[in-house]
């Protein structure tokens, strides 16, 4: 099954539905290598709402991390 059909059956489950395979599906994740600081989240806010040319799209989203897994 394709990722695109996943999502179109995914938009068929409930909010609550939903809300709950997205959690499954993070907490399948291995833990991130990552950690970012409160600060920096607060940071990325007020750059956010000053710029909202800074935001990407959930597709560009998606689009980058298909390509980052190629």
């Amino acid at each position: 099954m394709k990722l695109e059909d996943i999502v179109a059956e995914a938009s068929k489950l409930s909010e609550e539905e939903r809300a709950s395979l997205a959690s499954q599906l993070l907490h399948g994740l291995e833990t991130p290598v990552y950690w970012v600081s409160d600060d920096e989240v607060r940071r990325r806010i007020r750059e956010a709402e000053s710029d909202p040319g800074v935001l990407i799209t959930f597709d560009e989203l998606v689009d980058g991390l298909r390509h980052r897994g190629s």
